[in-house]
């Protein structure tokens, strides 16, 4: 051994994990940096005296690491070392935040020693920037009642007691032993708990800014859950758990939870473990079983017979399990200002750590909570309503409940507010009646244009009338329209309401055994292919109640039989009065007649006064919108994505774009925003008519998701978990949605009705229906899409959202398009496929996902196509992929 060193010593299992980051995880973010307070005039040298001291008291302060060309890395600790020493003098508390944040980002070289610095501020604080290879925090009151003592002079301290025994502990425990024991406690786990799946690991310190919100509570609440502890048996510790695994299954939606814990790692038989400095703590699993009677006594129970095993390596527990947790808890059982010592006092730490979300309870006379939140992933209006939830899950334990809702009742009423749209007086009457008065205003107005030909108000309630004179349905008669788009379509729709009956749109491009299923599933005994020859000017109009049916267009069903929703003439004068469409004077009649937009495309127009401008006959080309005139156009997020990429500036020429049925590209908004085009999010199944909720899209939509934005007028839309509770803000629920645009329900399907348009429990009396759909309300109160509450996916014993993979994969260089789905594996299992419309190698393409997703995301095999295979209504057709 060099005559410079004082010893070679061997790393702990803690010290091997944080030096594999600091080595090979890019940007090294873990560094503790300790604040100190100095009372009365600072004597600098003497301070900087005492830190030194403090150096040579704990060896374990002075090493640095070696790894290179060795099996195992070591730790040399030197017999002396010189300790950076910094003072300034910032002219603002701000330019001090500068200061500090730069030199706790500044990294340190791991192999040359001292992973300390030290910075003298203002003449009356000292600051201590560390590598976390050194110590914790759990060391740092140690620290400060030494330095304390140091720098006050008096009588020498007793020697410290030398990290290295901790170390030789370490080795004469039985690691595969406790490996076993964690596994066997999380071995029925379904699954890992995430607030941010695949994104909490491999950022560096830069992106990794920490924000923290703290929240006390009442002196009153802290005395009752000591009493609740006392009266159950349990440790306050325990009581902590159970209230964040609360929270937590209030965020997941999930009952059977699970959560690192940061446990102290000092042995109680190791003597003098109490009064060492150095890295001890580790961080292990939690799991909460919230839906189980004697929460707290189990989780007592299992946490104590797992203590024993609290020196075991988190890598060893996860292995094979992959990623468990991605938030922490620490528990701290000391007052606030039992960090105080005579002369110097500890303020604060700051604590990096990888994970999205850290919560650090306090437990003294008045507990302090602080919830640490890395700012890339939670913001910080969502971590301060985290911190309400927990101080509601230590209310409700308090009170004695284990199972109460951890929501409190302020942000139910806030969630309830954002889901309502604005209210106004409802439409009154059926479309015939309300077309009838648009007539009358304005009969030489163009209510249908198309290939240079023109119907006005007048010639279209004229035409439509003659045609409803020979139609002899008794109200609510099912008559089919097997037509193209055309002036005569709109004439036959129109005619159909105004003899009482309703229309069912088929498309007649479709196959004949298709048609005929769909014709006898609707009952339908007339099938117009073109409107009959006019039966006379004499039809006098029959009164059409507003609540009766107004047309019956199907959708897929999951059983594979299609359905067929009931929308009234109600629900169809409410979308058209919507004040959103106030300005839609000229909207382009282009889609399917049987996708349910051509609803909008119509009769937004044709209620208002304004003008259906029919497309020609095939696919929509960018020359259309260029030329027509348009105040608004309706396109699938595929095809303005289609549109954006090939002729941006054909989107201009129409005064609105209102894109939507599946999820809105943000790089098309942007390449369409460059151009001038207004583009409105719009979302709404077939069952809520057309459209349930928009959201007018920013020029920079940002990277996220664009959101779907705010209900429509006289429109309810709730996020729910599985037991009808409101969903918090930034948690993903399933979407229901209430208010005038509900439909009736399925033609001829009773119980899927009633499994599909449930009881409101917000508004007695009233239904919602469940879209089947997945959505979170941000914190500025928009919707955001997430996906299928049905698309979710399981393999190799992990749950995976293929939203998340196609993302990524489509944010690769080269990459436009791509689709995920999870397929049968040749040897057994499932496994993803990626289809992608590449522009790039696919080997760029797989290295790419790879440098970016944890390893269970990434698809087992990639097929290019030119193109994605779109259904008639233009949204990907994943039956049809290869």
């Amino acid at each position: 051994m060099s005559r410079a060193l004082a010893d070679v010593l061997p790393l702990s299992p803690a010290q091997e994990g944080l030096l594999f980051h600091a080595l090979y995880g890019g940007d090294d973010v873990y560094v503790i940096q300790a604040r100190f307070a100095v009372d009365g005039p600072v004597d600098p040298a003497r301070l900087r005296a005492a830190v030194e001291a403090l150096l040579d008291r704990h060896q374990n302060l002075r090493v640095c690491f070696r790894h290179k060309g060795l099996d195992r890395p070591v730790q040399l600790v030197p017999r002396r070392v010189r300790l950076p020493w910094t003072e300034v003098d910032p002219p603002s508390d701000a330019e001090l935040e500068r200061i500090l944040e730069a030199d706790r980002l500044r990294p340190f070289d791991v192999t040359r020693p001292p992973l300390v610095r030290a910075t003298l501020v203002r003449r009356r604080e000292l600051v201590l920037t560390m590598h976390h290879l050194l110590v914790d925090g759990w060391s740092m009151p140690i620290l400060a009642r030494e330095l304390a003592a140091l720098y006050a002079g008096g009588d020498p301290l007793p020697p410290a007691p030398p990290y290295r025994d901790h170390l030789a502990w370490l080795r004469g425990q039985n690691g595969e032993r406790a490996a076993r024991e964690w596994r066997a406690a999380l071995a029925d786990l379904p699954g890992p708990t995430l607030l941010r799946p695949g994104r909490s690991a491999n950022a560096g310190a830069a992106s990794m800014r920490q924000g923290t919100v703290e929240a006390e509570l009442t002196a009153e609440l802290s005395q009752a859950l000591r009493r609740r502890a006392r009266r159950s048996g349990v440790t306050v510790n325990t009581l902590a758990q159970a209230a964040w695994g609360l929270v937590l299954a209030r965020l997941t939606g999930r009952s059977d939870v699970v959560f690192g814990t940061v446990v102290s790692g000092r042995p109680a038989e190791l003597a003098g473990v109490e009064s060492m400095v150095g890295l001890f703590i580790n961080t292990l699993p939690v799991r909460v079983r919230t839906g189980e009677p004697g929460l707290l006594q189990r989780l007592q129970d299992e946490q104590a017979r797992l203590s024993a095993f609290h020196h075991v390596r988190l890598a060893d527990v996860r292995r094979g399990a992959g990623e468990l947790f991605d938030t922490l808890l620490a528990f701290e059982n000391y007052p606030r200002d039992g960090l105080a010592s005579s002369g110097v006092r500890l303020t604060e730490v700051r604590d990096a750590t990888h994970y999205p979300l850290t919560v650090t309870v306090v437990a003294g006379e008045r507990w302090w909570l602080r919830l640490g939140h890395r700012a890339d992933l939670v913001g910080r209006a969502e971590t301060e309503a985290v911190a309400a939830r927990l101080t509601r899950a230590f209310e409700l334990l308090a009170g004695g409940s284990e199972h109460g809702d951890v929501l409190p009742e302020p942000e139910k009423r806030r969630l309830l507010v954002s889901g309502n749209g604005a209210a106004r007086e409802r439409a009154d009457g059926s479309v015939p009646e309300r077309f009838a008065a648009q007539a009358a205003r304005t009969p030489d107005a163009v209510a249908v244009e198309h290939g240079g030909h023109t119907l006005t108000y007048a010639e279209l309630d004229s035409r439509s009338g003659q045609v409803a004179a020979g139609l002899d349905v008794a109200p609510e008669t099912p008559v089919a329209l097997l037509m193209e788009r055309s002036p005569d379509l709109v004439v036959a729709q129109l005619a159909v309401l105004k003899a009482g009956g309703c229309y069912v749109p088929l498309d007649p491009g479709q196959p004949r055994a298709r048609l005929d299923r769909l014709i006898a599933d609707s009952g339908a005994r007339i099938v117009l292919t073109s409107p009959p020859a006019a039966a006379g000017d004499g039809f006098t109009p029959r009164p059409v109640h507003p609540g009766s049916a107004a047309y019956v267009m199907y959708t897929s069903g999951s059983t594979g039989a299609p359905k067929g929703v009931v929308v009234t003439h109600a629900n169809i004068a409410e979308l058209a009065a919507d004040r959103r469409f106030a300005g839609h004077r000229r909207v382009l009649l282009h889609s399917p007649h049987t996708f349910d937009a051509a609803t909008y495309e119509v009769w937004a127009p044709l209620l208002n006064g304004g003008t259906v401008v029919i497309a020609p006959p095939g696919p929509l080309r960018p020359e259309t919108i260029r030329r027509g005139r348009l105040d608004a156009v309706w396109l699938t997020a595929e095809l303005f994505r289609t549109v954006a990429d090939l002729e941006p500036g054909a989107l201009a020429a129409a005064g609105e774009v209102w894109a939507g049925g599946d999820v809105l590209p943000p790089d098309a908004v942007r390449r369409a925003a460059r151009h001038g085009v207004r583009v409105v999010n719009g979302y709404g199944p077939t069952e809520t008519t057309t459209f349930a909720t928009a959201h007018p899209v920013a020029a920079e939509p940002g990277s996220g998701p664009v959101p779907i934005g705010r209900p429509l007028d006289n429109t309810r839309v709730h996020v729910l978990d599985a037991r009808l509770r409101p969903a918090p803000a930034g948690v993903v629920g399933e979407l229901y949605i209430a208010g005038t645009g509900l439909a009736r329900g399925y033609l001829g399907r009773p119980g899927l009705t009633a499994e599909r348009f449930v009881a409101d429990p917000f508004a007695p009396g009233e239904r919602m229906y469940r879209t089947g759909d997945l959505a979170r309300w941000t914190f500025g109160g928009e919707l955001e899409f997430a996906g299928r509450a049905d698309g979710q996916l399981k393999i190799r014993g992990h749950r995976i959202e293929p939203g998340e993979v196609e993302s990524v994969l489509e944010s690769s260089p080269g990459v436009s398009r791509a689709v995920v789905i999870a397929a049968d594996a040749p040897g057994g299992g499932r496994r993803l496929i990626a289809y992608v419309v590449p522009g790039g190698t696919l080997e760029r393409t797989r290295a790419y996902a790879a440098a970016r997703l944890p390893r269970y995301l990434l698809p087992s095999q990639y097929v290019p196509l030119d193109r994605l295979p779109l259904t008639p209504h233009g949204k990907v057709d994943r039956a049809a992929l290869p």
